[in-house]
């Protein structure tokens, strides 16, 4: 009778499974730290490692769902639901470019213990907002490209423990501002792609506890950064893709623990706009990537004041129109760790300048058939020999080929080589990982 019991209780779990799999239900689950820290990664993209992780690391499990999880009114399907609800380390949940609606919302705030929650591209309106108070715990909320408006955000205020928001995409504007300000527990912001304006970064003042803060693609021109100054944890500041002028970096100087600036794709940062950069103190991590289009730019002039950041460890000069007469500007800066040159006008020659900097680790000599880029070849490679700390090595588009394999074997000390978009052929790359054993190489 047991025995039978037994046979009939695997054939319903059986049954269960395929029927699971039959609708769609099929469930990664992902060890929260991960996630988060991928998300950070993301967020912040090259100077995420400026940022902290939250502490204590949190615990528990994170999923993400697909439209195939969810029916026609955007809510999850039952037997979906009924696997979420039966998972008791589950605490965070993305729903990142589906249909979700606000009737789904609805449905999972029974869930009581998600402390992440990325409704980014999903169908969510101001009506359903009224539904996350119910999240107790909820930590970090992505709620970019919805379709909240600026004026509904009330309900934010009423999650206590929110560390991170994500509202990107054009609905939110300065309106926005006045629930926003009210959110003092918040750790990282990010309002890149919205239209927050100068008018509405002035009022973010309040917000002390704010440590990272994103602005990138915002109508943001910088006549308002010298308000930042009152936040006194603020630690990476995101102006990617912004008219910020360069006279206005001057008002950062103020921000007494910034250490990571992103200004890719700042026109107007020139390289008048650097005599500033040296004002601040504690910066550790500046990306000053360009198109390569614009009418001006930053060149060797430029390089001689942040040649002066002596606490810089990551530097992106991508596309800017600098060469080897620019690089002994950078030779004093000896705590950097990574560099990035592609798209400029370096060369062979110049590469010896470089081995002068005692703790770079990751170089990057990208060349774009086309565009343009380092003149570095095959023969340069004995000049990277001699870096004493070179670990990560990205040679993209360069002029190497088969032939030049060989010529490899003197870079032993990497552990990571990009040869992408070069003349190594599937010959040459076998050759090359066999030259190279405890190289990861990619093409």
């Amino acid at each position: 009778m047991i025995r039978r019991i037994h046979v009939l209780a695997m054939a319903a779990v059986t049954l269960f499974t395929v029927a699971a799999r039959s609708s769609g239900e099929e469930l990664n689950f992902r060890p929260l730290v991960q996630v988060e820290l991928q998300r950070k990664q993301t967020r912040w993209r090259e100077l995420a490692r400026f940022q902290a992780v939250r502490m204590p690391l949190p615990k528990g499990d994170s999923v993400a769902l697909t439209d195939k999880h969810l029916d026609n009114s955007g809510q999850i399907r039952p037997a979906v639901f009924r696997r979420l609800s039966e998972h008791k380390q589950l605490v965070g949940l993305s729903f990142r470019n589906t249909s979700f609606s606000d009737s789904g919302l609805a449905q999972i705030v029974s869930l009581v213990r998600i402390e992440l929650l990325d409704l980014y591209g999903t169908r969510i309106t101001d009506k359903g907002l009224s539904a996350l108070p119910r999240f107790g715990r909820l930590r970090e909320l992505d709620l970019g490209v919805t379709r909240i408006t600026s004026s509904k955000l009330a309900p934010l205020k009423r999650l206590r423990h929110l560390d991170v928001l994500e509202l990107s995409g054009r609905r939110i504007s300065d309106d926005a501002i006045a629930t926003l300000k009210e959110l003092k527990h918040l750790r990282q912001l990010n309002l890149s792609g919205t239209r927050i304006g100068d008018t509405g970064v002035a009022q973010l003042r309040s917000l002390v506890g704010l440590e990272a803060l994103g602005l990138a693609g915002t109508p943001v021109e910088g006549t308002a950064l010298a308000s930042l100054a009152t936040l006194p944890r603020l630690g990476l500041l995101d102006l990617a893709d912004t008219d910020v002028k360069g006279n206005s970096i001057e008002q950062l100087t103020a921000c007494r623990r910034l250490t990571a600036l992103n200004l890719e794709n700042c026109p107007l940062v020139v390289d008048d706009s650097t005599r500033h950069l040296p004002g601040l103190k504690f910066l550790k991590g500046l990306v000053l990537r360009k198109t390569g289009f614009e009418s001006e730019s930053i060149t060797g002039k430029g390089l001689v004041a942040i040649g002066t950041i002596r606490g810089l460890e990551h530097l992106n000069l991508s596309a800017t129109r600098i060469n080897d007469e620019s690089l002994p500007s950078l030779v004093k800066l000896d705590q950097l760790r990574f560099l990035h040159l592609g798209l400029t006008g370096v060369s062979n020659a110049g590469l010896a300048q470089l081995a002068k900097l005692p703790r770079l680790e990751s170089l990057n000599l990208t060349y774009q058939e086309g565009f343009g880029g380092t003149k570095v070849d095959a023969g340069g490679l004995g000049q990277l020999a001699t870096y004493p700390a070179l670990r990560r090595l990205d040679l993209t588009g360069i002029k190497i080929g088969d032939k030049d394999v060989s010529r490899f074997r003197v870079l032993k000390q990497l552990t990571r080589l990009t040869v992408s978009g070069t003349m190594i052929g599937s010959e040459g790359l076998r050759q090359l990982r066999q030259t190279l054993p405890g190289c990861e190489v990619v093409r």
